[in-house]
């Protein structure tokens, strides 16, 4: 008992922490949008011209996995899934109903499920987490892609790949807001829509990176554009750091049972 006092109470002082004022957000955001040029966030360290090289021989020479095996191995989030048992069906659901959800987009199925009981929503569980693993292994093909950008040391196509990574290292801090709350005991409604909310946005902003690092030759040369697209890519940052601020406030109240 005294231990969920404490955890209780520790839980309270980070909502108590939270920063919920919009206009400290966006400085808390642009605070960390500095660090991030820095070096102080990034995932991806820049590469020498050699190293490029050497990666560039590497993905012209990669053959797909045979039909079967993974195309990465399993990760730390994959892990606690398995140990978790999340992956597990829930009793009596059919397999069919997992291999429609695969098909459905996670904003559409999970937004109203707020005050549907345990019982219901717990089959929905194993799909939520099937979600978040994946995402483990789209990091690392988003990865192999910013990598393998054409771009020269001081170039505008340097700048572009450098604030990509970025958007891409806030992307990922959805996969650490899922694995502070995935055993905390919170009504399964909420957490089907939270969890919900954290797959849509984290989808959102992984697409995007898809998108530019598809069309990325389609500016060369154009600084108008390049500036714009820097601009945009900045407030995407910013939108998702203050979601995951809201989302992560949620997730608190939920467990200390109060309304959101």
């Amino acid at each position: 008992m005294a231990d969920v006092k404490e955890n209780v109470e520790e839980v309270r002082e980070q909502l108590a922490e939270l920063e919920l004022n919009r206009e400290e957000i966006l400085e808390k955001a642009e605070q960390i949008e500095e660090d991030m040029k820095n070096g102080k966030y990034s995932i991806i360290p820049p590469l020498s011209d050699e190293e490029q090289k050497l990666l560039d021989e590497e993905i012209a020479k990669r053959a797909p996995p045979p039909e079967g095996v993974p195309s990465a191995v399993d990760f730390p989030l994959h892990d606690i899934v398995r140990e978790m048992g999340l992956d597990e069906p829930a009793e009596g659901t059919d397999p069919e109903f997992y291999e429609e959800l695969k098909k459905k987009d996670a904003k559409t199925v999970y937004k109203n499920m707020k005050s549907i009981p345990d019982a219901v929503a717990r089959k929905y569980l194993p799909d939520l987490a099937r979600r978040f693993v994946e995402f483990e292994r789209r990091i690392k093909c988003v990865e192999r892609t910013l990598w393998a950008l054409p771009r020269e040391n001081q170039s505008p196509e340097e700048d572009r790949f450098e604030i990509l990574t970025e958007l891409l290292d806030k992307s990922c801090q959805g996969l650490e807001i899922w694995e502070e709350h995935c055993e905390r005991k919170i009504p399964i409604g909420h957490r089907c829509v939270l969890e919900g909310e954290l797959i849509h946005l984290m989808t959102t902003k992984f697409d995007l990176i898809d998108r530019i690092c598809g069309e990325f030759d389609k500016l060369k040369g154009k600084k108008l554009e390049i500036d714009d697209e820097r601009e945009m890519l900045r407030y995407e940052i910013r939108h998702c750091d203050m979601l995951y601020t809201e989302i992560h406030e949620k997730f608190l109240k939920s467990y200390l049972e109060m309304e959101w």
